[in-house]
């Protein structure tokens, strides 16, 4: 889903939440939109291909632009953030 759908989406209260998740695969942050039926939307480029951030800050900042909304954090290394 492009960040064009993801605004509609949100303006028509359809996602209701980020989550935020750590690509061990890539070192990057991917985001995925709940829906109301809980259903993950990854966010992706024109092509389908899900998009890649280099920090979490980057991440949360992308999530901003798109919509204020609640945002859950998802890190294979959450026991190094203490």
């Amino acid at each position: 889903m492009v960040l064009s759908e993801c605004k509609r989406l949100f303006a028509d209260k359809t996602l209701v939440e980020a989550h935020v998740i750590h690509d061990f695969l890539s070192a990057g942050w991917s985001i995925n939109f709940v829906d109301k039926l809980g259903n993950d939307n990854p966010l992706t480029d024109i092509y389908g291909i899900s998009c890649s951030y280099d920090s979490l800050e980057q991440a949360e900042d992308k999530v901003h632009q798109i919509a204020n909304c609640p945002i859950s954090i998802d890190s294979l290394f959450r026991f190094t953030d203490r």
